[in-house]
């Protein structure tokens, strides 16, 4: 599953790492990509994927996924 924003040149997708955990990606308008650990295995992707649609409707994408992600309660960390 994957958004690009109306508003933008972002993009949010949702990516499967090689060892099974679920990772978020940003790539926004500036060139600059973000990478989103979910840090809870049993997050549904039902869940992410509403937390993406409604982020990607923001015209600041990133802060509208990450405040989506807090209201569904799943914690995400920093990729490293």
């Amino acid at each position: 599953m994957f958004y690009h924003s109306e508003y933008s040149n972002d993009f949010v997708g949702l990516r499967t790492k090689h060892g099974g955990g679920k990772q978020i990606v940003c790539e926004m308008n500036n060139g600059s990509r973000i990478l989103l650990d979910i840090c809870d295995p049993m997050s549904s992707n039902t869940q992410i994927d509403d937390a993406l649609k409604e982020g990607i409707t923001s015209k600041s994408v990133f802060s509208g996924i990450m405040s989506a992600l807090k209201t569904r309660n799943i914690l995400v960390d920093f990729a490293s």
